[in-house]
């Protein structure tokens, strides 16, 4: 069965769901469990012009604080719940890979490098436009993970 669970947290609902399913199996299975949080800095490098409106280095460093954060508050969730967990924030100093990578393929390439036998994450249910105009990590996961996957649906 599962020994390496990686599961991905974004702060939302599902990923919340998600990380509970994960503490859950980890649990059970006596799995290790590791928490990411992918900075996905690519609007903010990407958006032609925003240099001179903010200061975008200051933007980044507030994503960064605030995914480390998260995964404290996750591993902290999971220890209160009896298992151990470690965390990683998953970036690139790489402006053009930034520009060109999904959040799905930072999951993916964090998932084989730390060798997880199995993904958790969440899914937003997003249809329509919302799901044509924000994406679906999800669905890009389900094409690229060459692991197992365990999706949890938001209520």
């Amino acid at each position: 069965m599962y020994k390496r669970i990686l599961v991905a947290v974004d702060d939302s609902a599902t990923s919340n769901a998600a990380l509970d399913e994960a503490i859950t199996l980890a649990k059970a299975l006596g799995a290790a469990l590791r928490i990411v949080h992918v900075a996905d800095e690519a609007p903010v490098r990407s958006t032609v012009g925003l240099e001179a409106l903010l200061d975008v280095a200051q933007v980044e460093e507030a994503m960064r604080k605030a995914g480390n954060a998260l995964l404290e508050a996750a591993v902290k969730k999971a220890a209160d719940a009896g298992v151990q967990a470690d965390s990683a924030l998953l970036e690139s100093d790489d402006k053009i890979e930034l520009a060109h990578k999904r959040v799905a393929e930072w999951i993916v390439e964090g998932a084989n490098a730390w060798q997880a036998d199995v993904i958790v994450a969440g899914t937003h249910g997003r249809r329509g436009f919302a799901r044509l105009f924000v994406g679906n990590v999800a669905e890009d996961l389900v094409r690229l993970a060459t692991t197992s996957l365990v999706l949890v649906r938001g209520k």
